[in-house]
C-alpha cells in the first residue's frame, strides 16, 4: 500500500469510526443492554446476540446499498457521460428523499416523546441468544438514521480503495466502532464493578435522551450533502 494509499485509508477509517459510533448508538439498545446486565446472571452470550445482529443487521444494510450505490450502477455503464448522469441522478433521488425524511422527523419533534423501554423475552426466553440476534438486528434496519449513515459508510469503504481485502478491512472498522460502547459496558460491568456504577449511570442518561433532534440533524445533513454531490458534483469518473 503507496503512502497516499494509506493516508486515504487512514482519513477514511477516522470517518467509518465515527459513523459506526452513531450507528451504534441507540436509546433502545443501551435499555435493552442495561437490563440484561442488570437481570441476567451470564449476560455476554445476550449481549453477544444482540451485537451479532446489530453486525447483521448494519451488513444487510450495506449489501442492499451496493446494488443501488452510485458507483455500481456507474460500473455498469460503459459511456462516461451516462455514468456521471447516473451517479448524480442517484445522489439527487437519495438526497432528496433523506431531505423529505428530515422534514417528516423535525414535525414529529413537536410530539411527546415516547419513553424508552427494554423490552426481552422473559424467563427462559432471556436466555436465548437469537432473540437478541432479532432485536439487534430489527433495531438497526428500522430507522432512517441508521439507513443515511450507512449509506454513506458505503459511499466511503468503495472509495477507500478498489480492492475488496482493504474495502472489507474499512468495513470492519466501521463494525467495531458499531459495537465497541456495548464491548465496555460489559467489560467494566464484569471487570471493574466500582466504574461499572459511573459507566451505567452515563449509560443510563444516555439510554433516556432524546436522540429525536440529532436524528434529524443526521439525516438533513446528510440529505443536504448529497443533493450537493448531485447538483456540484465533479464530472470526472470515479
Amino acid at each position: 500500500m503507496m503512502l497516499a494509499d494509506l493516508l486515504r485509508f487512514a482519513g477514511g477509517a477516522v470517518s467509518l469510526i465515527g459513523l459506526g459510533l452513531v450507528m451504534g448508538f441507540s436509546p433502545t439498545l443501551i435499555a435493552v443492554a442495561l437490563r440484561i446486565l442488570t437481570q441476567v446472571q451470564r449476560p455476554d452470550r445476550l449481549i453477544a446476540g444482540m451485537l451479532v445482529g446489530l453486525a447483521l443487521g448494519s451488513t444487510a444494510l450495506l449489501l442492499v446499498l451496493q446494488f443501488i450505490d452510485p458507483r455500481t450502477l456507474e460500473a455498469a455503464l460503459r459511456n462516461e457521460v451516462e455514468g456521471v448522469l447516473v451517479r448524480r441522478s442517484v445522489d439527487l433521488v437519495f438526497g432528496t428523499l433523506f431531505v423529505l425524511a428530515a422534514v417528516v422527523m423535525g414535525v414529529r419533534l413537536r410530539r411527546p416523546r415516547r419513553p424508552v423501554r427494554a423490552r426481552l423475552p422473559r424467563s427462559a426466553g432471556m436466555q436465548r441468544p437469537w432473540q437478541m440476534i432479532v432485536v439487534g438486528a430489527s433495531n438497526t434496519v428500522i430507522g432512517v438514521s441508521g439507513l443515511a449513515t450507512v449509506y454513506v459508510a458505503a459511499r466511503l469503504v468503495r472509495g477507500i480503495s478498489t480492492d475488496d481485502p482493504i474495502r472489507v478491512l474499512a468495513y470492519a472498522v466501521f463494525l467495531v466502532a458499531t459495537v465497541s460502547p456495548y464491548v465496555l459496558l460489559t467489560w467494566a460491568w464484569q471487570r471493574l464493578p466500582r466504574a461499572a456504577h459511573r459507566i451505567t449511570t452515563v449509560f443510563h442518561r444516555l439510554a433516556t435522551m432524546d436522540r429525536r433532534p440529532w436524528e434529524f440533524g443526521i439525516v438533513l445533513v446528510i440529505g443536504l450533502i448529497l443533493l450537493g454531490l448531485g447538483v456540484w458534483g465533479s464530472p470526472r469518473p470515479a
